[in-house]
């Protein structure tokens, strides 16, 4: 199977406007082995996501879990901030709510 991470590092570079030669220079690799890793063909090393990353300017998240991943997680933090900032008998309506939405229908 293909390693989709490389996907995800290839749409950064483009999205940063580097060149394929500039970056593996920059990573301190082969042009190849760049163009292996961007096709799926190598998988990305742990060590070489935060490079990538910053390399690119994105969120080591970004590149393990993609963007709409991210733009989701970004969302539900969102949300719980809000929530915090609630007062605690509205906390307690939205889970009851909540609750509600997650109980078995009775037969």
């Amino acid at each position: 199977m293909l390693d989709p991470t490389g996907e995800r590092v290839k749409n950064a570079r483009l999205k940063c406007g580097m060149k394929q030669e500039d970056a593996a220079t920059a990573m301190g690799m082969s042009r190849p082995t760049l163009s292996a890793i961007e096709a799926g063909k190598r998988m990305v090393y742990a060590y070489e996501i935060p490079k990538f990353a910053a390399l690119y300017h994105v969120t080591t998240n970004e590149l393990i879990y993609g963007e709409e991943w991210c733009k989701r997680e970004n969302r539900m933090q969102s949300y719980v901030q809000m929530f915090s900032e609630l007062k605690e008998r509205d906390q307690h309506k939205i889970m009851s709510i909540m609750r509600g939405m997650h109980s078995e229908p009775e037969l």
